[in-house]
């Protein structure tokens, strides 16, 4: 299999800067699967692990202490087998296989804890990400407004932790 190339968009970026660390890809279920395809390219490039990560939107942060550290039950929280987010990673896990086969490299599927943007932030964190790819809203009045509501997620990743971002483009066919 010939090895990937990236292409140079007129950036003087050294890829060996990259190479070898982890890559993080925020999925979600009914997610455009063209955010799977780009970060598992770009970990082909890399030759990198890439880690999928899955932020239960019904949860909340409960272990912040005193001082404001976060322990790790958030990185790791513990899932309820009966619970709407197990089932969600159950097919999660089963399409992200399905795509993933198409690709030689290492992967997995990490459920996360608390604000998106935040749970996100601190796995890159935890395990040294050079990067973390997320897709752009979803079209629609629907999405729009959650967005407006809240900021998008995408945002609040470039503005609250180091860790470079990829977004990609919602494919308008989707």
């Amino acid at each position: 299999m010939a090895k990937p190339q990236l292409r140079n968009f007129g950036l003087r970026v050294k890829v060996n800067r990259f190479a070898g660390f982890p890559v993080i890809a925020a999925v979600m279920p009914g997610q455009d699967r063209r955010v799977w395809a780009v970060a598992a390219e770009l970990c082909q490039c890399l030759q990198a692990h890439l880690t999928f990560a899955f932020v239960d939107p019904a949860s909340y942060l409960v272990e912040l202490t005193p001082g404001q550290v976060i322990l790790p039950l958030s990185l790791d929280p513990v899932i309820d087998p009966e619970d709407d987010t197990a089932a969600a990673a159950a097919e999660l896990t089963e399409q992200l296989g399905q795509v993933m086969a198409a690709y030689d490299l290492s992967w997995s599927l990490r459920i996360l804890a608390g604000d998106p943007a935040l749970a996100l932030g601190r796995l890159a964190s935890q395990v040294g990400a050079s990067v973390i790819v997320a897709g752009l809203r979803r079209p629609g009045i629907l999405a729009r407004a959650e967005e407006l509501v809240g900021a998008s997620v995408i945002h609040r990743l470039q503005t609250s932790q180091s860790t470079p971002v990829l977004a990609v483009p919602a494919n308008p066919r989707h």
